[in-house]
């Protein structure tokens, strides 16, 4: 993959707050951020990242009103301790987190995003 150093690609849904708390542990955390907004929404996951990837076939979807994050060339430690950290600062846990895969990289932040609410559903509808 081109990209050389940590990345986060954030799409913020979130209030004012939330934003800023996350914004404020990629910067502590040395980890560079690319915001997302909706009208990119369509656009491949990769893309964001230099990776050379078809784009996804244009799609009308409802709005997306929960934040994603998509993390880029983290090792395993740093991503565990920025997501600890995300805790710490009060940013809540329902936000939508991934990482860039080979498989994700091709498809819109929609699909990712529906993907992921669907194995959110998933886990959630499983007895305990």
């Amino acid at each position: 993959m081109p990209v050389s150093k940590a990345i986060v690609l954030y799409y913020a849904a979130g209030d004012e707050a939330q934003i800023a708390h996350a914004k404020g542990v990629f910067i502590r955390s040395g980890v560079r951020i690319r915001m997302v907004d909706a009208s990119q929404l369509g656009q491949a996951v990769g893309s964001f990242a230099g990776v050379e990837v078809p784009q996804p076939e244009v799609q009308d979807h409802p709005p997306v009103e929960e934040s994603m994050m998509v993390f880029i060339n983290m090792a395993m430690p740093k991503l565990y301790a920025v997501l600890t950290a995300l805790d710490k600062a009060g940013v809540p846990r329902s936000v939508f987190k991934s990482v860039l895969t080979a498989e994700n990289a091709r498809w819109s932040f929609y699909q990712l995003y529906d993907e992921l609410k669907k194995e959110r559903e998933g886990m959630e509808s499983k007895p305990q």
